[in-house]
């Protein structure tokens, strides 16, 4: 394979190889089929190349003086920033303790010495590939993200509510114990939980007064029409059912598919929890905000007549009452 027939070449590539031999042989390989390549001599001065100006991938060795490329790999990974970023470790044959750990950091594959040209460019382009991929994937995220923003910028009265929707319904699932996974699908869930109000005509939204009976049956198409929407992009797939049941109620008299209990997924039963919250502190076109200790009152007076998960009232409770400083209400006995 030549530059010219390498669909990725210009892809940058940062060398990370204290073997000033091994390194002079690999470099000028991988420059001849166009990749855009830069070396660094330890793992420290790699870590810092990798901060400064992220690769599209890292070529790295695995035993090197002062940081070896397993604690690299480790901190690469670990690091929300460049955690995407394809990570080859450089590795002996028969080399196993050093493949394990390696995997345990994150790596994504490995290179044995001395280096095939072949299995180097396909690891290196299949690689590349992913991350054009998942880089489409996040344009997609990005481009829901932004228009459930602007959805939400056509009501005055809830500006920022998605974000603090969102980041309220992240630390209650951490409070609770949940996974990362689950608190990235409560993340995105909380940002395009109203998506489906893009079909919501202006005048309904912004309305003042009672809506009519009409008015309140398109209102409630938008959990369904939001799912739809989501539930086509599989990285956000966690998020949809959030989407669909964040108006469910406990018993039976929520919407669209009027679950009960358990039923309702347990995400979408936290995110209507901060959901309700939110509105009730927040002021609306129909309404002064409320205090905190009347929202509270108000959210476990819902909560008594089978609305919404006790349970999670209690945990969202207990959390608000540590981080506010105003005291919430007791829970029920």
């Amino acid at each position: 394979m030549t530059s010219s027939d390498n669909g990725f070449a210009g892809a940058s590539i940062l060398l990370i190889e204290d073997d000033p031999q091994a390194a002079g042989v690999l470099e000028p390989i991988l420059i001849s089929k166009g990749y855009s390549v830069t070396v660094a001599r330890d793992g420290v001065e790699g870590l810092e190349k990798v901060r400064t100006n992220a690769p599209d991938l890292l070529l790295c060795d695995i035993d090197m003086p002062r940081l070896d490329g397993i604690e690299v790999c480790r901190n690469v990974k670990n690091d929300p920033t460049t955690r995407l970023i394809p990570v080859i470790m450089l590795t002996g044959f028969g080399d196993l303790e050093n493949k394990i750990q390696a995997l345990q950091a994150g790596a994504d594959e490995f290179l044995n010495k001395p280096y095939n040209s072949l299995e180097l460019f396909t690891r290196i382009n299949s690689l590349l590939r992913m991350r054009y991929l998942n880089a489409q994937l996040d344009n997609a995220e990005d481009v829901l993200f932004s228009l459930a923003r602007a959805i939400e910028a056509k009501d005055v009265y809830t500006q920022g509510h998605v974000e603090r929707v969102s980041n309220f319904a992240v630390r209650l699932g951490a409070f609770m114990g949940l996974s990362e996974e689950e608190q990235d699908s409560l993340r995105k869930g909380g940002i395009l939980h109203d998506i489906g109000k893009i079909g919501v005509p202006d005048h309904i939204l912004n309305k003042a007064g009672p809506l009519t009976t009409e008015e309140r049956m398109i209102i409630k198409l938008h959990p369904e029409q939001g799912a739809r929407i989501c539930e086509k992009l599989k990285s956000i797939r966690g998020a949809v059912p959030i989407i669909r049941h964040h108006h469910e109620r406990m018993d039976g008299t929520g919407y669209p598919d009027r679950l009960t209990g358990d039923d309702i997924p347990l995400l979408a039963r936290i995110l209507t929890v901060v959901d309700i919250y939110d509105a009730l502190t927040t002021t609306r076109s129909y309404r002064k905000c409320l205090p905190h200790e009347m929202a509270m009152e108000l959210l476990w007076d819902e909560t008594s007549k089978g609305w919404w998960d006790k349970d999670v009232v209690a945990q969202f409770t207990k959390m608000v009452s540590n981080s506010l400083s105003s005291t919430a209400v007791p829970a029920p006995s």
